[in-house]
């Protein structure tokens, strides 16, 4: 499968991502076994903590980089960012 470069993804620069290639991740056997075990309300959960864990890595960047931003202009970043620029 071949793929293409995705420019300013997430809000990143586009310099940033051009050596990535987007790429589709198949789970392994082991793990489609260890969901499909799962209610849906516990894989719900498990997006909802992964999720979470994004928006922490993403704050975290952001704060890193810009230290003078105030906590609003942060979050306001960080939502922009998790929706894909329409937030």
């Amino acid at each position: 499968m071949k793929g293409r470069i995705i420019e300013g993804f997430m809000g990143l620069p586009k310099d940033t991502l051009a050596h990535r290639v987007p790429q589709v991740e198949i789970l392994d056997e082991d793990m489609v076994e260890v969901l499909s075990g799962k209610t849906g309300a516990e894989r719900l959960a498990i997006a909802a903590g992964m999720f979470r864990s994004a928006r922490r890595m993403i704050s975290s960047h952001l704060h890193d980089q810009h230290p003078d931003w105030t906590p609003e202009r942060l979050q306001s970043e960080v939502v922009r960012r998790l929706s894909h620029g329409t937030g």
